[in-house]
């Protein structure tokens, strides 16, 4: 059970969390919410959500004392003891709002590093940080770096020369950033972030030993609102700019290649791999695992569907899936027709042995 927190006491009743959602109560408005949590595993004291028919179909039978569910839902009869619905127009968009409450009720119990530089931190004496900064120890900011209005710079992180980091930034422990990186307002980069290390590219040498290093002299801009998960990384270009746009969100483990062009709100899920000089357009959602090749345009609008290799330009809208990827109807009907290439097999054999002369 993820404790509620909210700080208000009215906050934890039905009829209460009606109030900040501007929803209505069915049921018993009094019902009391100590948690939060799923419906197939809520118990006695937990608020869930309810967005679609699957889960409504599982509220007759849940142990949670209060749900969230979008109207037009139909939740079948249920016991109105001590238990609530509460409608909403968009559940998923109530419990963000619940979820945001509960994340500033506990920012207080959250370890940050306070307004100012820790007497532990390292910062050159030529770059610069406004007033309202807030450096953790062991962290290290290098020379000519410049740091905006209200940003955070958790423990042991290490910024490089000459970066540009804008306002209300949160870069979380551990977090690297190369030499000539800019930072947009209000990006969060979570911990074991690499931002501007060298990209992958190499020849053979003339002589035939060995293989030669490309230099990658370029860097990383990334945009407002970019949220990229832990451990992912982002190399730099090789000449100009590798770009993630504004309001993009990354999951952890993700892996963007030198030059490649990201474009504004897209989604990409853990795991997937995007190869240089590759462009994603504007609004794209890539699943997890992933494999984006190199020096293919991705349409805006997209749809990839997880674990997909791709390796041709998409157009713009289309969704696809499977490896290589193609139209997601195309690949699904490939898919079934292979799960049922065993019994083909048999009947093919039974039919070449009767064919078979005697």
């Amino acid at each position: 059970m993820s404790e509620l927190g909210l700080g208000v006491e009215m906050a934890r009743t039905a009829d209460g969390i009606a109030l900040l959602v501007e929803g209505e109560v069915e049921g018993d408005g009094s019902a009391t919410a100590r948690g939060i949590e799923a419906i197939d595993h809520a118990g006695e004291g937990d608020l869930t959500f309810i967005g679609d028919d699957r889960h409504a179909r599982s509220w007759a039978a849940s142990n949670a004392s209060i749900a969230m569910a979008t109207r037009g839902l139909e939740l079948g009869e249920w016991s109105t003891d001590g238990r609530a619905v509460i409608r909403v127009a968009d559940a998923d968009q109530a419990m963000i709002q619940v979820l945001e409450l509960v994340e500033i009720a506990a920012a207080d119990l959250i370890e940050r590093p306070e307004t100012g530089v820790d007497p532990a931190a390292r910062v050159e004496s030529t770059a610069t940080l406004a007033d309202d900064v807030a450096i953790g120890p062991f962290a290290v900011i290098g020379a000519r770096s410049r740091i905006g209005s209200g940003t955070i710079v958790e423990s042991g992180v290490r910024i490089y020369a000459d970066v540009t980091i804008g306002a209300g930034v949160h870069l979380h422990t551990g977090v690297v950033i190369r030499e000539r990186s800019v930072i947009g307002d209000r990006t969060v980069l979570h911990s074991g972030v690499v931002i501007g290390s060298d990209g992958f590219g190499y020849r053979p040498n003339p002589d035939g030993n060995g293989l030669r290093k490309i230099p990658h002299v370029g860097h990383v801009e990334i945009g407002a609102d970019v949220e990229i998960g832990a451990n992912s990384c982002v190399d730099r270009g090789k000449f100009g700019p590798t770009v993630i746009g504004e309001g993009s969100k990354i999951d952890n483990l993700c892996q963007v290649g030198h030059n490649v062009k990201i474009g504004r709100c897209v989604v990409i899920s853990g795991q997937t791999g995007i190869a240089g000089s590759t462009t994603v357009g504007d609004g794209t959602l890539i699943g997890g695992q992933v494999g984006l090749r190199d020096h293919i345009r991705i349409g805006a609008g997209c749809q990839i569907a997880g674990q997909s290799g791709v390796i041709n330009n998409m157009p713009d809208g289309k969704t696809w899936a499977g490896m290589p990827a193609k139209d997601a109807r195309v690949a699904m009907k490939e898919r079934a027709a292979i799960r049922r290439l065993p019994e083909w097999s048999k009947q093919l054999k039974k039919l070449l042995d009767l064919a078979e002369p005697d």
